[in-house]
Order: structure tokens, then sequence, then C-alpha cells
């Protein structure tokens, strides 16, 4: 998975909208990448459940939905098992002001501790002492409150935010793959 273009967060955006889902585009990724780190067997299905009952406004945004979600999951997977570490939160830009980019790492954070916390993990595992810290280190940057002024110190500060949600996730995706061989994931 390369690094998602703004152009998947509007789409995202849009989609959520058009089907009537309250949430915004990096909490739904969030959302679907926290289940799939407790479960990466879950479903296409299972992933529309987790995002809650679509509204649906439209016949198009009920079609198109499920084939959103099920290449989100396979995007996902394929980052969480890419050799390169590609894996990247859907975020927006550099471009966008640094409020709106702390605000939608605190969602995306805030979705993926509501996905992970929601889907029973296949094995029963419990966290290992990293990972369960790695968890409140979580859910205190799902609080962060966005700065009133762009600077250069808050503007890394932010980055090195995401850079640890990243790995983070990474960590936690690897630690609660399943122990068999991970099964391919096709590459449609």
């Amino acid at each position: 998975m390369t690094a998602p273009r703004e152009s998947d967060l509007d789409g995202l955006e849009q989609l959520l909208r058009s089907a009537g889902l309250p949430c915004s585009a990096p909490t739904a990724h969030g959302l679907l990448t926290g289940c799939l780190v407790a479960d990466p067997g879950a479903t296409g299905t299972t992933l529309e459940r987790a995002l809650g009952e679509a509204q649906s406004l439209s016949t198009a945004a009920a079609g198109l939905l499920p084939r959103a979600v099920e290449a989100l999951r396979l995007d996902l997977l394929r980052a969480f098992n890419d050799a390169e570490l590609s894996f990247e939160p859907m975020l927006p830009g550099d471009d966008a002001e640094l409020e709106v980019r702390t605000r939608a790492l605190g969602e995306w954070v805030d979705g993926f501790l509501g996905g992970f916390g929601q889907t029973p993990r296949p094995t029963g595992q419990a966290p290992s002492p990293q990972a369960a810290e790695l968890l409140r280190d979580f859910a205190e940057i799902a609080r962060i409150a966005p700065e009133p002024d762009a600077t250069e110190e808050h503007e890394q500060a932010l980055a090195e935010l995401a850079e640890y949600v990243r790995v983070g996730v990474m960590l936690l995706a690897d630690e609660f793959a399943p122990a068999a061989p991970r099964t391919r994931i096709p590459m449609q």
C-alpha cells in the first residue's frame, strides 16, 4: 500500500456521507485497520457492520460501499504483509492545515481503538505488555488537541506522533497475526 492520496481520503469521505454513515474518512480507515489488526480474517461484511448501519441515500452508495470496504481490506492486508513496511494511516496530506491534520490523526487513532476493541481476536490472545503500552499511548493520542499555531515545532511533533502510530500499528498487526503461515492476499 502506498501512502494514501488526498483523493482517496476525499472519495472515502464522500462515500461515507452518501451512505449516511456519520464517521469521518480517517475514523473509518482507523476502525477498519483496528478490526483487521485484531482479526486479519475479518470479512468485508464484518467490516461493513463495524462502520455502523448505513442509512443509504442512494442505490449507488449502497453498491459502492461493499466494494470500497473490500478494496480497503485488501490494501490493508497487503500492507501488513509487505516486507517494505508500507502501511500508512489514511490522513490528510502535508498541504492541509496543521489543525486539520492533528484532528484527523486523533480521529484515526480513536477509530483504530474502537475497531480493535470491538473485534474478538480468533485466538483470544491478550496483548503483550508492549502491545498494551502501545494501546495506552494510542488512547492518549486519540485525545490530541490541535495546536492553535502552526510552528515548525508543532509540525515536527505531529509528524513524530503519526510515525509512532504507523509503526505501532505494524507492530500490533505482527503480534496478532495468525501463528499459521499467512494466507496469500489476492492481488486484484
